[in-house]
């Protein structure tokens, strides 16, 4: 296997704690469960007349991402272990697995903020995007968005070779478009962006 394609698979294995997340968000969200958590984060706030986040950026999805991540972390250590190999980047005797899912999952949703304000700012609806030049940037910041904020409150356990960082980014740019697909599909999101 070349060097890349193992960093992509070691890539995928590291952050699996935040697509166990979004399938079990893309439940929660069809089976509108949490309710007491699908308060926005901006609490309805604005600047320059216009929301800070928007509607879809709620509690409820920090909740999700930040237990779901702390979960599947802790899988990964006491389940699986050691059976994976070199695929892990992440040494279990040093990390505590619950703390980094969890910070994982709320480094993901930190990351998606400063996309969503500058959405706002333009006047983009959620889960859409610009026409033009500018689309193309948007899509892809819709990609890896969430991995801004997730490699800074994971680096401080892994210490990322260049070539990890730059797979798990081809990942989002291939992995976030199929779970989006998958969440239209099954009625969690309206778009399949």
């Amino acid at each position: 296997m070349s060097d890349f394609l193992f960093a992509i698979a070691q890539a995928l294995w590291l952050f699996l704690p935040l697509l166990f997340a979004a399938a079990i968000g893309g439940v929660v969200l069809r089976r509108d469960l949490l309710r007491w958590a699908r308060r926005p984060i901006d609490g309805g706030a604005t600047w320059r007349g216009r929301r800070l986040f928007g509607d879809h950026k709620t509690w409820r999805g920090v909740v999700v991402a930040v237990t779901c991540g702390s979960a599947f972390a802790a899988f990964q250590e006491h389940v699986v272990g050691d059976a994976v190999g070199a695929l892990a980047v992440v040494d279990w005797r040093t990390v505590p697995s619950p703390v980094f899912g969890a910070l994982m999952g709320l480094g993901a949703m930190l990351g998606e903020l400063p996309n969503s304000f500058v959405k706002r700012r333009l006047d983009i609806a959620p889960g859409r995007t610009t026409t033009g030049p500018w689309s193309i940037v948007f899509y892809v910041w819709d990609q890896v968005d969430l991995l801004f904020g997730a490699w800074p409150l994971i680096a401080w356990w892994v210490q990322p070779s260049a070539r990890l960082v730059v797979a798990s980014l081809v990942l989002g740019m291939l992995g976030h478009p199929t779970v989006s697909l998958l969440g239209r599909l099954v009625g969690a999101r309206r778009t399949a962006r």
